[in-house]
């Protein structure tokens, strides 16, 4: 029994420096370290390395300095010959001082007698108005709140003539000692509401050609009894628009039209 025991112990002490011997040749070898000859190597190569970059970034940076310097003198050449261009053309030029041009402005013709800048005719709140039919001149009231113009006229008679529709009327005003008989087509008929009645009034139009100023035109009239009224003839805006322009501060601007003046 005591040499069982003997046997297995040795076994085991056997086993474990087995063992042992595996585990220890598993383990990696540890380098040697490095000498002080290998380090002060190492040391100067690094040093190099460090000589070497540096050397090579100060000859980029003389590089780079050297084309700027270059860059610079070149446009300074071109700036000098700029100047010395504009100094040519100033000594070109002469010495005395060019003599101001003088512009006279452009004079506005002055409109004609009776006129407007535009050519209009210039009228005042009365004028005196040729009536061709009549062969004779009459005071006319200027009156731009009247659409249409009216002339005064006693015993109205429409009749035909040739197969069309005419109108005879006499033209007589206040103080005047004849009364004047003229004829003309008649146009229309338009209603007149009176200012003073509620009734609109019929009355006929006819189409007579007068003369004002140095202006000759063929004008529509209404037919109307105006012995009441200070004035035989009224020009209303249909007569004056496009052709005259009122100044209702004035009165005769134009002149009287006589037998001679009108063709």
């Amino acid at each position: 029994m005591k040499h069982m025991n003997s046997t297995l112990k040795g076994m085991t002490l056997l086993s474990m420096f087995t063992l042992g011997g595996c585990v220890a040749m598993n383990k990696p070898a540890t380098p040697p370290p490095a000498t002080l000859a290998e380090i002060k190597s190492e040391l100067s190569l690094s040093e190099q390395r460090v000589h070497s970059s540096l050397a090579l970034q100060q000859k980029q940076l003389i590089q780079q300095q050297s084309d700027l310097i270059a860059r610079l003198t070149h446009d300074l050449k071109q700036m000098k010959e700029s100047v010395n261009k504009v100094d040519d053309k100033l000594a070109k030029l002469p010495d005395a001082s060019p003599k101001p041009v003088v512009v006279t402005p452009a004079k506005c013709p002055a409109p004609a007698q009776g006129h407007t800048l535009d050519g209009k005719l210039l009228v005042g709140e009365a004028e005196w108005i040729w009536v061709d039919a009549a062969n004779d001149a009459f005071q006319a009231r200027v009156d731009t709140g009247a659409t249409t113009s009216s002339i005064s006229a006693q015993d109205i008679t429409i009749f035909e003539r040739n197969g069309k529709n005419w109108v005879r009327f006499f033209l007589s005003h206040q103080d005047a000692e004849d009364r004047i008989q003229i004829e003309a087509p008649l146009v229309r008929h338009v209603r007149v509401r009176q200012a003073s009645a509620d009734d609109l009034d019929r009355r006929p139009v006819v189409r007579l050609a007068v003369r004002l100023g140095d202006m000759t035109e063929k004008a529509e009239f209404t037919l109307k009894d105006r012995s009441d009224m200070a004035f035989p003839v009224l020009l209303g805006r249909e007569f004056l628009k496009d052709i005259a322009v009122v100044d209702v501060a004035r009165e005769y601007i134009q002149p009287k039209p006589q037998l001679k003046d009108v063709k």
